[in-house]
């Protein structure tokens, strides 16, 4: 009995040990088995390249302000006697606007009429007595120099004449440079001076006083700044859409009227003014309101686009080689010279743009396209993709770096040695 105590004493720990061995080695594989599973390429978020469309929109900010404003100044001085319009007051053309005390100026008109009578009976003197001398001398009763005196006599007739008339039409000119009219329809917008306050000539060295301000604000304009990144989708004659915020529930049509080249650096962002003409025929803008102008750049349909995440610019490859685990310099030796910078940063060419195409044997191809406009939000593509491609979601995972990268290739027009576009289009032509 003690003997087969023993054999099963001696025999039983074998077997444990063995039956414990054998779960491990099992956890082993199984593990291993989970591990090379999860060690494959890991499929990237695609999304389905279809038609649709795009309503390209430019949006700004700006303030209201009338065409061609007007300031009226006058020719005389002195004091406004009379002043029968106020701020806000429509005025037509030729309407009086201000009266200056005339006094001075009637005395100098007075004063040179006087003296062109007074030279208009000289002239008639001067005739008669030329015709006298004329008969006189013909029958050798007076010498050649008494002739020649009276034909002296009547050209400084003529002269003083001619001066008084003049100076006739300098004082008629004067007396009505008195009453200020206007000199277009519209309304007076400002006016700083009152009656009664002495004013200064606008001939006069500072430029002389502004009685008031005129425009014509059954057209007002707007003027904005653009953005430079999206000046490409604005040009002149681009219909717009205003909204001012007296009046949320309305917007007003108008026109782009001009872009100026000049543009503005604002805290290191480039802008350009861009002038917005706005139809005001009901009067309700005035300026100074603020508003927001949206100018419809284009309206496409049935065009190819992606999402504005899944397009990239050739001179931001290190997010791409860094996802797929490719030096960034060997993804850039592969590629065409003028689509990536050169070395000190200077670009030989035009960057183009590019996608990552999910291609069915479950590799990636990056492929250069040519973008048209965008909403901001998708981007039309005129070459480089179809309806149905499938295009990595660059945005939710170029910042991430994949354990195990799979595969990137690039498109044959992007390789080192491919003709660029126009070069492409050359041969063609030959052929």
């Amino acid at each position: 009995m003690l003997r087969a105590v023993a054999q099963r004493s001696l025999f039983s720990p074998p077997s444990y040990m063995q039956s414990r061995r054998i779960a491990v080695f099992a956890a082993l594989v199984s593990v291993g088995a989970c591990q090379s599973k999860a060690s494959g390429p890991v499929a990237l978020p695609t999304v389905t390249i279809t038609r649709g469309e795009i309503a390209v929109r430019v949006q700004a900010t700006g303030t209201v302000e009338p065409i061609n404003p007007v300031d009226i100044k006058s020719k005389a001085q002195g004091m406004i006697i009379k002043m029968p319009v106020e701020v806000g007051s429509v005025v037509k053309r030729g309407e009086l606007l201000a009266q200056i005390d005339p006094r001075d100026v009637k005395n100098q008109f007075d004063q040179a009429m006087a003296d062109d009578l007074v030279a208009t009976a000289s002239i008639e003197k001067a005739i008669r007595d030329r015709a006298r001398k004329d008969t006189l001398f013909a029958r050798h009763v007076i010498t050649q120099s008494e002739h020649d005196s009276t034909r002296s006599t009547f050209a400084a007739a003529q002269s003083q004449l001619v001066t008084s008339k003049s100076n006739l039409d300098l004082a008629r000119q004067k007396l009505e440079d008195a009453s200020v009219e206007a000199p277009i329809g519209g309304t007076i917008v400002s006016r700083p001076v009152t009656q009664g306050q002495i004013i200064t000539s606008a001939t006069s060295a500072n430029g002389g006083t502004t009685l008031m301000t005129v425009a014509d604000l059954g057209r007002v304009r707007m003027r904005v700044t653009i953005d430079e990144v999206e000046m490409g989708n604005v040009r002149v004659g681009l219909p717009a859409s205003v909204a001012v915020d007296a009046f949320p529930d309305r917007t007003f049509d108008g026109v782009i009227e001009k872009v100026e080249p000049q543009a503005i650096v604002t805290q290191g962002v480039t802008f350009f003014p861009v002038m917005v003409s706005i139809n005001n025929k009901d009067g309700l803008l005035m300026p100074g309101m603020n508003g927001e102008v949206t100018i419809r750049a284009a309206d496409l349909t049935n065009v190819v686009q992606v999402p504005i995440d899944a397009i990239r610019p050739t001179s931001e490859l290190a997010p791409v080689a860094r996802m797929f685990v490719i030096p960034v310099d060997s993804l850039t030796n592969q590629m065409r010279r003028d689509l990536v910078p050169a070395e000190g940063g200077s670009q030989t060419g035009t960057p183009g743009r590019y996608v990552v195409v999910a291609l069915p044997n479950g590799t990636y191809e990056m492929r250069l396209v040519k973008a048209g406009p965008t909403d901001l939000r998708v981007v039309q593509v005129t070459e480089g993709l179809q309806p149905g491609d499938k295009v990595v979601a660059l945005g939710a995972v170029m910042t991430g770096r994949l354990a195990v990268p799979p595969k990137l290739e690039l498109a044959a027009n992007m390789r080192r040695g491919a003709p660029p576009p126009v070069a492409q289009a050359g041969q063609a032509k030959k052929q």
